[in-house]
């Protein structure tokens, strides 16, 4: 089989991926509080609603600009700091203490939201095409997990995405004997595979072009990843992740100490790949370039990356 050169660099045209991107963990957002994060080339607020419900939305105040994030949770609603215009969970603006008419134009955008695996997730459009990232084969009652922030990194979010499948950077990166798929199977907005061997299941999976999950089994015993990035602006990217491993209902305190510590193991274990990983993402110009036969897999993700549906955020 040949080479193919000359390949052109992935995401052309304006606009950022439509697909779920994390924003915080959800032990950030308490009750009453409102945070803001930087996030497609402008800026958000989350905070919960009066019934505990997470809303991301526009962060700044469409009157004059001022940036949400610096005002306060007031009955479930934001409220600007600079003039207390109140906006409610669905973007309208409700209330202008100066009594006047509140404008047709006195709205907010609000992102589809959503949480899972102790993120918070917003998606990129009106409306989502495809649901909330998961872990293949996890049934989140029968697991216990934990979600971490990584870092930032100054890529795009499939950049890093592109290791679920690049089965040769395990192989000479990391120094993982790993066993390829034969086939991935490719949709409209994600991607799927699975390996199996005596003793051994490996079941991964990307959603959208800035998530990887997998399960991995050796000998019964199961364990569960997620990793993901959500644009802070072209070309910089906050990271996430999540892990997760088997629990009881109701387990006796030596069995949960036994979870903690197989949670424990299993962050060392994501951690070492992060730390081996991290020179080389934190350096690379990625572009798809001089590709061989080995890339077969790889190079279907670049593809399936260039024909994702893109769109600005409203306040772009």
């Amino acid at each position: 089989m040949g080479v193919v050169t000359e390949a052109k660099p992935v995401q052309q045209g304006s606009g950022f991926h439509q697909s779920w991107f994390p924003l915080a963990l959800s032990s950030e957002v308490a009750e009453g509080r409102v945070i803001g994060r930087d996030f497609l080339g402008t800026r958000v607020i989350l905070y919960r609603d009066d019934a505990g419900a997470i809303v991301v939305q526009s962060a700044y105040c469409p009157h004059l600009g001022a940036d949400l994030s610096v005002g306060q949770v007031v009955d479930g609603r934001i409220r600007c700091a600079l003039h207390h215009w109140s906006f409610d969970p669905g973007g309208r603006c409700i209330h202008i203490p100066t009594g006047d008419k509140i404008p047709p134009g006195a709205r907010i955008f609000t992102y589809p939201s959503a949480e899972g695996w102790g993120l918070v997730w917003a998606f990129n459009g009106e409306q989502p095409l495809f649901a909330p990232p998961e872990m293949p084969g996890a049934v989140p009652e029968e697991l216990a997990w934990r979600a971490y922030f990584r870092t930032i990194r100054p890529i795009d979010p499939w950049v890093a995405t592109s290791n679920g499948v690049d089965f040769q950077h395990l192989r000479s990166l990391h120094g993982i004997p790993v066993i390829e798929p034969e086939l991935i199977d490719v949709g409209r907005y994600g991607l799927e595979y699975q390996v199996k061997a005596p003793g051994f299941l490996q079941h991964g999976r990307i959603t959208g072009t800035n998530t990887f999950a997998q399960r991995l089994s050796f000998g019964g015993n199961d364990m569960f990843m997620l990793f993901s990035g959500s644009p802070l602006a072209r070309g910089k990217t906050a990271s996430y992740f999540a892990i997760a491993v088997p629990c009881a209902a109701a387990e006796a305190p030596e069995a949960q100490a036994g979870v903690a510590a197989k949670l424990d193991a299993l962050k060392l274990f994501v951690d070492k790949l992060a730390d081996e990983d991290s020179p080389v993402l934190d350096t690379i110009r990625f572009r798809k370039g001089v590709l061989t036969a080995s890339d077969r897999h790889l190079a279907r993700f670049l593809k399936y990356v260039d024909d994702f549906p893109c769109a600005d955020p409203p306040d772009a």
